[in-house]
């Protein structure tokens, strides 16, 4: 099983499916977040203010999204740092708002966080998050001394199906492997996991990236796979 968000599954074939199939493995994508955007007008006015920043970062498609919404004229950030987590959030950055990226060879939070300390950065840096985010990039870039203006431009929701889909998924299969794509569906599954009595002793655990791997570390779960960035490979 792979929880994904469902804005991850609207363009067409995964590619993550097709790298499984490819290898002989038979797996099925469960929808376990979706998202709505908040706070667009004010989102709008800090991009109004492009001569205030050195730049922004980009953690997720989600936050590309926010900001595509919301700007009026994104030529202002042309030559601005655009900082990116992910060779996919680098690519939507490209191709939705024409902007150069920086750091998607990164994958996690920490190591781009690493890697923008090492820049000669004067201004505050624009930073769109989501409400769940964790702090391992603001509170490493803070301590580093660095000025961050965060706003959060979406919340996280449960998928409406996700317990029928899981439950469904149990009753008819036997599931050796679950992937995570983010520690929020570690938060929202667990649960239901717990509620319908799900059988996971024998379930083969694995994570995109070090953070989602501690959110299912702190489930007493052994996560043997941890793939430190977010690419089908």
């Amino acid at each position: 099983i792979i929880f994904r968000s469902a804005d991850d599954l609207d363009s067409g074939k995964d590619p993550y499916v097709e790298k499984f199939e490819q290898a002989g493995i038979k797996c099925q994508v469960i929808p376990v977040l979706n998202f709505e955007f908040i706070n667009l007008n004010e989102m709008k006015s800090k991009l109004s203010k492009s001569e205030q920043y050195s730049g922004i970062i980009f953690s997720s498609p989600r936050c590309v999204k926010a900001v595509s919404m919301a700007v009026d004229d994104i030529s202002k950030w042309k030559n601005h740092r655009i900082f990116v987590i992910g060779e996919k959030t680098a690519k939507i950055v490209e191709t939705e708002l024409g902007l150069q990226t920086e750091g998607s060879s990164s994958g996690n939070a920490k190591v781009l966080a690493d890697y923008i300390l090492k820049q000669n950065i004067t201004k505050p840096i624009l930073l769109p998050c989501g409400n769940l985010s964790r702090d391992v990039l603001s509170k490493t870039l803070t301590d580093g001394g660095f000025k961050l203006d965060q706003i959060i431009v979406y919340k996280t929701l449960a998928d409406p199906n996700i317990e029928s889909n899981i439950k469904e998924a149990f009753d008819k299969s036997t599931v050796r492997y679950i992937l995570y794509f983010s520690p929020s569906a570690v938060d929202i599954t667990f649960p239901i996991f717990t509620k319908h009595g799900i059988n996971l002793n024998n379930i083969k655990w694995a994570a995109i990236g070090p953070t989602t791997e501690n959110e299912l570390l702190k489930h007493s779960v052994q996560v043997p796979i941890v793939a430190e960035s977010p690419t089908p490979e």
